[in-house]
Formats: C-alpha cells, sequence, structure tokens
C-alpha cells in the first residue's frame, strides 16, 4: 500500500512539473505574440499592374496603323497571367489596402457595335485572389483616361485607365473598419493629343481604423513629364500635397509617381515632386530605412517601339507617411516572371509607438 502510494505521489510530482514547464513555455511563446496584437499595425502595398503598352505607337505612325500595332501588342501581354504573378505576390504579402494603378479595360467594338473584353484587369486580379482564397474587395475604382481608336476595318478598339484601391475583408472590424471614400481628378493636365480626350489622372483616398485608431490611405498615379520643362506633374504634386493637408489624420500615401526618388538621376522622371512631398512633411518610406540602397523599381522590361528587356534605373513606386511609424519596406515582384513593368512596394507601419 505504501509503495502504491508513494508511486502515486511520484505522478503527481511529475504531472506538477510538466504542468509548470508547458505553463512557462506557453508564457514565454505567447507573450511576444500577445504583445504583438496590441499594436496597431497596418500593411500596404503599392503596384502599376501596366497597361500593355505605352501607346507610343500612336507618336510615330497614322492612328490606324498605330492601332494596329498596339492590338498585335495587348494580344501578347498575357495579362492573365501577370495577374496571377500578381496574386501570388499579394499572398506572400497579406497587405491590408493595396493602391493599384493602370488597372486598364481594354475592349473591341465591332462593325456592328458589339463590345468584348480583350482584357479587365480588375476582374482579373479579384478572380486571381478567390481562386487563392484570399479576401479582397475594391474600396474604390476611378475611371481616368478613356480612348477609343479605330482599326481601319470598321472596329475599334477602346482602353480605359483606372485607380483602384482593394482591402481584406478576412479582418475583424476591431482590426480594419473602412470609411469615408474620396476621389478626385487633378487640374493640371497635359495638352491632349490632336483626335484624343484628355489625358486623366487622379488620387483616391479612404479611412482605416485600426484598433481604435485611424489614419487615411491615399492612393494616385501622377502623370508622366513629356519634357523636363512640362509642369503638369509638379502641379499635380501640389494639388495632392494640398488635399493631404486639409486630414488631421496620419496619412499614408502610396502609388506610382513617375518621379524618381532613387537619387542615381538616371531615366526621364527627374522631377522634384517626390522631394516636394517630403518637404511637405511626409516621409518617404524607403529612403527612412534604406538610406544606401536606391531600391529601383522600373522598368524590367520596354514596350511599342523600344520592346525588349530593360534593367529598372529608376525608384517611382513609392509609399509616404505622416505621423506614422514605419516598421518595415521592401520592393516585390523583382525577380522573373515579372508581374508587371513596375515592382511593387509593401510597407509596415504602425499608429503610435
Amino acid at each position: 500500500m505504501k509503495f502504491l502510494m508513494k508511486v502515486a505521489e511520484r505522478r503527481c510530482s511529475i504531472l506538477a512539473l510538466m504542468l509548470l514547464v508547458a505553463t512557462l513555455t506557453f508564457s514565454v511563446t505567447m507573450s511576444p505574440a500577445l504583445a504583438d496584437s496590441d499594436k496597431r499595425v497596418v500593411k500596404v502595398m503599392t503596384q502599376n499592374m501596366d497597361a500593355g503598352t505605352d501607346l507610343l505607337f500612336f507618336f510615330v505612325t497614322d492612328p490606324i496603323s498605330a492601332t494596329k500595332l498596339t492590338y498585335e501588342e495587348l494580344q501578347a501581354a498575357n495579362f492573365r497571367g501577370r495577374a496571377e504573378l500578381l496574386a501570388d505576390q499579394i499572398v506572400n504579402q497579406q497587405p491590408y489596402l493595396i493602391s493599384l494603378q493602370e488597372v486598364t479595360l481594354w475592349q473591341t467594338i465591332s462593325v456592328t457595335g458589339e463590345v468584348g473584353v480583350m482584357a479587365d484587369q480588375l476582374d482579373l486580379i479579384i478572380h486571381a485572389l478567390a481562386a487563392r482564397h484570399q479576401q479582397y474587395k475594391v474600396v474604390a475604382s476611378q475611371n481616368l483616361t478613356d480612348i477609343t481608336a479605330p482599326l481601319g476595318d470598321g472596329s475599334a478598339l477602346r482602353f480605359l485607365d483606372r485607380n483602384v484601391i482593394l482591402a481584406r475583408t478576412d479582418l475583424k472590424q476591431s482590426e480594419l473598419a473602412l470609411s469615408n471614400v474620396q476621389s478626385g481628378i487633378y487640374q493640371a493636365t497635359i495638352a491632349p493629343v490632336p483626335g484624343f480626350p484628355e489625358e486623366l489622372n487622379g488620387w483616391l483616398s479612404v479611412d482605416a481604423k485600426i484598433r481604435g485608431k485611424s489614419l487615411r490611405f491615399f492612393a494616385t498615379h501622377l502623370e508622366s513629364p513629356v519634357s523636363q520643362n512640362d509642369p503638369t506633374q509638379v502641379l499635380q504634386g501640389q494639388e495632392l500635397i494640398t488635399i493631404m493637408q486639409q486630414s488631421k489624420l496620419p496619412v499614408i500615401l502610396a502609388g506610382d509617381f513617375n518621379s524618381d526618388a532613387s537619387g542615381l538621376g538616371l531615366g526621364p522622371d527627374q522631377t522634384p515632386t517626390a522631394a516636394m512631398i517630403v518637404e511637405a512633411g511626409y516621409v518617404d518610406a524607403w529612403q527612412m530605412l534604406h538610406p544606401r540602397d536606391p531600391g529601383l523599381t522600373w522598368p524590367y522590361y520596354l514596350e511599342d517601339i523600344y520592346a525588349g528587356p530593360s534593367y529598372p534605373f529608376e525608384r517611382i513606386d513609392l509609399i509616404f507617411a505622416r505621423d506614422l511609424e514605419i516598421l518595415t519596406v521592401a520592393v516585390v515582384g523583382n525577380n522573373p516572371p515579372f508581374p508587371s513593368d513596375h515592382s511593387g512596394v509593401v510597407a509596415t507601419l504602425q499608429i503610435e509607438k
């Protein structure tokens, strides 16, 4: 009997020791996770999806020939495959909010007026994400430049440019609550190409509440400078700064700025716009964490009359922040096969330290 009692006591002691070890292990492993969950952190991404053409054919040949060449170029663009590659990047990064540019819609219009969809990049990325069980929705979508050009046989090709904000929908309301969607078209525009409508650029914004604290997320795509003397992009940047300054909330700004912030001085986008945004009180996330790395994002390949592979020589895809702590920032989509001629940029930011 005494032997059995000693065995029972020994078993109790062993169980108590195991319970103590398990408790300590749980405490050590879980405390950091619980601490992290208390932080107000948001992850954002910017990506230019690439329209599949730079429309340069319209500057070197007649409209009908240019439209035919563009149409042939688009047929080889593999929009679906690129959307699949971009969806894989989003799966890997899991951003809360995504700023997308050049989310183009290409349509064909027959002689009898029937409309066919050649490529809808918004539809393609949403379906690619859904196929990967990723829950994202369109928070805001903005129609910009809308061009219809003749193909010469009575049919036509239509191009519609769009800016889009996507947001995750699988997060708890306490982790991400969205409201107050706004948008606008910049008043500053370049002189239109004869025979075509005015080229438009714009911005989108949404307020995001993260664990009880709010910020304003801006998405934009600024004009490409047609020359070193073209003031359009700088004027658009000034408009954007004025709009953002109206917000009393912390601000994240993400997009394709067509303003080189690499400091290398190469390429066509040597404008003061990116520096002007920093001077207005916004932190360049990449520059803050990687001051010695140019972080090049464009171009990975060239189109139209310059078609072929390329190597990035500009940093024009940028994320800025005001009144937020920048925790991480990375360039993504920069290994072949490329989802776009631009790489994406992903940043994690924190509201309050």
